[in-house]
């Protein structure tokens, strides 16, 4: 078979035999059409002192810096290489012939779509006529869905997009500066927090901030160490984004998506108060002291909200995993094809990632997703019983178990699928197989002590917060110079603050995907085959190589299929 260079999933290149008794990591092997490719060197446990990658593991590292390698790499496998267990290490777990995954998923997704469309429509036309209708006087408006409200939230997104791109250039300028700095911004945040608290005279929650903040503070003497780990990972996953900016401009194409979406939803939503209270039953009871009171209820308003909140975290879950899985596609095609003669395999990395997560694992993606909109949503019923618990203790501490349960659940789940989602962009596997494989590569080959020393989420997470804090000023700022008539009273203001302080942070986390993407996908592709990395950055294969030798050692070491 052919290479495809729109639908398939992409081989890595070859590993260059015979490169462990070299200094450089040139392929000295030549092509045997009837044997394939030289078996590579067998690897070995790597010392604890972390040796040179030659012949002798016990010979202090050349000082000289690395070079390119000169010479060509192989060509290209034939049509039958891999197929009849081939020598090349991860030939045969790449999927060159794409299959539509989890067909069944896509299927229930897009039927699910299908009719939260039909109730939004029946919703929103409930919404009053004078919904949209703008005067020409700006500060006339009485409903709250007018046109100068619009353009605030549109200046919500602007805000959102310039914030984020210059916080993404930021990142790449002072990668190592912008570490330290998240650092200490969360230990003055909760300490900040605490004191606030403090002055409110809310005891409790300001001492725990107070504590917090303080054992957060004192981490920095065993975190300090992870810094210059960290710092590379963040430069070469801001490498990689600067020589694909594909990726970004994706990001913020899915960003615009879900906001247009999230819209849709908010408007069928606020439309579904007034359509379902034609459902509403009441009825007349008497109390224990003769009084009479009306009891009502909406059976049918309830199973409606429960399916929007579902169709919601479903939608916004399939939307947010489609474009991580096409930038993990991205990253990997440069992780496995940088370097090589003949190219890519594909003119237009990202756009071929992009159709196959629309496609071939669109189902895929639509599984992971639905086990996490499930759980989602049973937090949401858990919530809405906590809130409505009228006083009831016993209630309101079991709802709240649950939810500590649930959100514990919901976060190790979401933990697995961000890394199944990289081996379903680049193995094409389906959703299960991935999971199981996730399991196995943070299991056995230390991946998780990777994940933990990397403190890139919280560069992200300073950024989200500044993000939001700087947005919710400037619809603070709107509304005031507005003065909407429905705000008269100042009842709105807090609502439309908060609203977009979430909205804010949430597109910041959208629009620097590509960052998150990318380090997940770095971690799995070293584990899978850390050759690839010795050849296109030995700057931080050296550094995984004297700090986490379990990880380089490769996945190939042991049989997981």
């Amino acid at each position: 078979m052919s290479y495809n260079h729109n639908d398939s999933y992409y081989p890595p290149p070859p590993p260059p035999a015979n490169y462990a008794q070299q200094g450089s990591y040139a392929p000295q092997g030549s092509y045997n059409p009837q044997g394939g490719y030289p078996p590579p060197p067998q690897q070995q446990a790597y010392p604890q002192n972390g040796g040179f990658y030659g012949s002798d593991y016990n010979q202090a590292p050349p000082q000289q810096s690395y070079e390119p390698p000169s010479t060509q790499y192989p060509p290209p496998p034939p049509q039958d290489y891999g197929s009849s267990g081939g020598d090349f290490k991860g030939a045969k777990h790449y999927n060159r012939e794409p299959k539509f995954r989890d067909l069944w998923a896509a299927l229930l997704f897009l039927l699910q779509f299908a009719l939260f469309v039909v109730i939004a429509a029946l919703f929103i036309k409930s919404l009053p006529s004078t919904a949209f209708k703008h005067s020409n006087n700006k500060h006339s408006t009485k409903d709250f869905f007018s046109l100068p409200t619009m353009i605030m939230w549109l200046c919500v997104l602007l805000v959102s997009i310039v914030f984020s791109i210059v916080y993404l250039g930021l990142m790449q300028m002072f990668a190592g500066k912008m570490l330290v700095i998240s650092f200490w911004f969360a230990v003055v945040s909760m300490i900040g927090t605490g004191i606030y608290y403090l002055a409110a005279k809310i005891w409790f929650a300001g001492g725990i901030m107070l504590i917090f903040g303080i054992f957060y503070a004192l981490m920095w003497f065993s975190w300090r160490h992870r810094i210059p780990f960290s710092k590379l990972v963040l430069e070469v996953v801001c490498h990689i984004t600067r020589k694909f900016p594909s990726t970004i401009a994706i990001s913020v194409g899915f960003l615009l998506i879900q906001a247009l979406y999230s819209a849709f939803w908010s408007l069928a939503f606020a439309g579904s108060f007034k359509h379902m209270q034609q459902y509403q039953s009441c009825s007349t009871h008497t109390d224990r002291n003769g009084r009479q009171y009306e009891s009502c209820s909406n059976v049918r308003q309830i199973l409606a909200w429960v399916f929007m909140v579902f169709s919601f975290y479903w939608t916004s879950s399939v939307i947010l995993n489609v474009l991580h899985t096409t930038i993990c596609g991205t990253f990997a095609t440069f992780y496995f094809f940088e370097g090589a003669p003949q190219g890519y395999p594909t003119k237009h990395p990202t756009l071929s990632s992009l159709k196959r997560a629309m496609t071939n694992s669109f189902g895929s993606i639509c599984f992971g997703s639905l086990v996490v909109a499930i759980i989602q949503t049973v937090r949401a019923i858990v919530r809405a019983i906590r809130s409505q618990g009228d006083g009831n203790i016993v209630l309101q501490l079991l709802a709240c178990c649950a939810d500590c349960i649930l959100g514990c659940i919901e976060a190790i789940v979401e933990f697995f699928n961000k890394y199944a989602y990289v081996e379903i962009a680049m193995y094409g596997k389906s959703f299960v197989p991935a999971a199981k494989d996730t399991w196995t590569l943070i299991k056995d080959r230390g991946v998780d002590a990777l994940i933990n020393d990397c403190l890139i989420g919280n560069v992200l997470q300073m950024g989200a917060f500044l993000c939001a804090a700087v947005v919710a000023l400037v619809a603070w700022l709107y509304i005031t110079i507005t003065r909407p008539e429905y705000n008269i009273t100042g009842s709105y203001t807090a609502p439309i603050i908060i609203a977009a302080f979430v909205l804010a942070m949430s597109m910041f986390m959208v629009l620097l995907k590509c960052i998150d993407s990318g380090a997940a996908t770095t971690f799995v592709c070293l584990a899978e085959d850390p050759d690839a990395m010795a050849r296109n950055n030995p700057r931080l294969f050296a550094m995984v190589r004297e700090t986490y030798p379990q990880v380089v050692r490769g996945v190939h070491a042991v049989d997981r299929f």
